[in-house]
């Protein structure tokens, strides 16, 4: 038998990071609210989803790494949002440079109740001369569900 395989059919990896972000505030949340669109720095955003088990309970906590122009990032993220961010949370629709489109930040059995917090949010100058300035914005929540693939057409601001 011959173990070759013809390259055609081998599973081919997924380009990874996050090409599109839309947020929503947790607060009042339905399917009629409204998103937000930014506008990411290319392959410098992520999604991790990490499981633990804690005494038998597995538990599901979410990381959404944004990164974005700063001077864009200036004008949208003002220190009102910032807060609110922190303590009502938003509810993200991603999609992954693969096609994958998840919603993070809200599931079927807790609702909004564990939405997307602030974790931090930093500028970066840049060391070379050539170095575009960032700003990075880190959202997470914990939860027992990962993230459900999104399949509503949201409105947009």
């Amino acid at each position: 038998m011959d173990n070759a395989q013809n390259s055609s059919t081998l599973p081919r990896k997924p380009v990874g990071g996050i090409c599109r972000v839309r947020l929503a505030s947790a607060r009042a949340f339905s399917p009629q609210s409204r998103f937000a669109e930014y506008e990411l720095i290319d392959d410098r955003s992520a999604y991790v989803e990490t499981l633990t088990a804690d005494e038998g309970l597995l538990r599901v906590r979410h990381t959404l790494t944004l990164v974005f122009d700063k001077h864009q990032a200036d004008a949208w993220f003002d220190r009102r949002w910032l807060e609110r961010c922190a303590t009502d949370g938003v509810v993200a629709a991603i999609e992954t440079a693969a096609g994958e489109r998840l919603r993070i930040g809200r599931s079927d059995r807790f609702g909004c109740e564990q939405a997307l917090r602030l974790e931090r949010f930093t500028f970066a100058s840049g060391a070379a001369p050539g170095d575009r300035p960032t700003a990075t914005l880190v959202l997470a929540s914990e939860d027992t569900d990962r993230a459900q693939t999104d399949t509503d057409d949201y409105e947009e601001d």
